[in-house]
């Protein structure tokens, strides 16, 4: 490596070394080798022989301008993190370049604080290229290359049809029964049995369903599913957010498992929702287990007659049942924008 050069350090995933690659040898050959570029996957840039670790050390403390290769997949990973924290540390332009779905706006915490572009978008490349030129006190060359965008469009197909699509279809089966429990558990906390039977819930998209507080009172119902024939509504409701938060954390602690950044922010967003449930299930099972039906039609009542919106009251009974449709609201949205983004994934194969 020739240190008069100033040096551009590539941070990319295993996975991604043929971009990575494609635009290492894009930007030399552009800048008539007046420039080194790193990327740890090409044969020049570690030798045989050489210390990876210390190879790629000394390069980011050599070098002047740090690009993240940024995917779906890539961001997931801790080293693309830590890569470009070091770069913030030692004060080095950190410039996240996206590609196969994602973009600088989708960006999670810390990497969307640093101005990124899409890989495959020319007036983004020109932008990288008059960086390049100011390092090196020149005129920016020509960004228009015709092959480094065919291979970057190229690559987007391998990655969209390939390891994400097919983890974003693992996840997706691996969830779907809870996630159709739960959407049942919404329709039939709201909904009573005569509305109920005419709801096409697996095809139905939940966003649409309109239902106030008022409406909630069918909770108490007994199940209309044969998997769960002797269980209330409720009771399916609460198992069906603990089972899909068992599921979530195999998910999760399973490294090898590609999420696209939006799936996995909702992911853990449920993960983490589980006191949703568990604020009225004894309060609800206390009502469903009392022989005598006072209880529980003043609980209906109490219900039915409360002025819109709901407000809690200082102990009173009224404030499980809020704390029920406040929870209901929550993973309405919840499945609207977790299928959302499944389609939007799964669509594109």
């Amino acid at each position: 490596m020739t240190l008069n050069k100033p040096t551009i350090f590539l941070s990319h995933i295993t996975e991604e070394k043929e971009i990575a690659i494609s635009l290492k040898e894009f930007l030399e050959k552009k800048f008539l080798k007046t420039v080194n570029v790193f990327a740890s996957s090409h044969e020049e840039s570690i030798r045989l022989g050489d210390d990876w670790l210390n190879t790629i050390k000394k390069s980011m403390k050599d070098c002047q301008l740090i690009i993240i290769i940024c995917s779906p997949i890539s961001i997931s990973r801790p080293w693309i993190n830590f890569e470009a924290g070091a770069g913030w540390v030692k004060d080095i332009p950190v410039i996240p370049f996206c590609h196969s779905g994602l973009t600088p706006g989708k960006l999670p915490v810390p990497i969307n604080s640093f101005q990124g572009g899409l890989l495959n978008n020319q007036d983004d490349i020109k932008k990288l290229f008059n960086r390049i030129a100011e390092l090196l006190n020149i005129t920016a060359p020509d960004s228009d290359d015709k092959d480094f965008f065919n291979a970057v469009n190229s690559f987007e197909i391998k990655i969209r049809s390939g390891l994400l699509f097919q983890d974003t279809s693992f996840i997706f089966n691996l969830l779907y029964r809870q996630v159709e429990l739960l959407k049942y558990s919404i329709y039939a906390s709201t909904l009573d049995f005569e509305h109920l039977a005419k709801i096409d819930i697996r095809n139905s998209n939940i966003r649409d369903h309109k239902f106030t507080f008022n409406d909630i009172y069918n909770f108490l119902n007994i199940s209309f599913l044969s998997i769960h024939s002797h269980k209330k509504v409720f009771e399916v409701y609460h198992g069906s957010v603990h089972q899909l938060v068992d599921n979530i954390k195999f998910v999760l602690t399973y490294n090898n498992i590609n999420i696209s950044p939006k799936i996995r922010e909702l992911l853990n967003s449920l993960l983490f929702s589980i006191v949703r449930v568990d604020d009225w299930f004894d309060e609800a099972s206390l009502i469903d287990k009392q022989r005598d039906n006072q209880l529980r039609d003043l609980a209906l009542k109490l219900i039915k007659e409360e002025p819109l919106p709901p407000t809690k009251k200082f102990s009173n009974m009224i404030n499980h049942y809020i704390d029920y449709y406040n929870s209901l609201l929550f993973y309405q949205n919840w499945v609207a924008d977790y299928e959302t983004e499944m389609i939007n994934i799964l669509k594109e194969k």
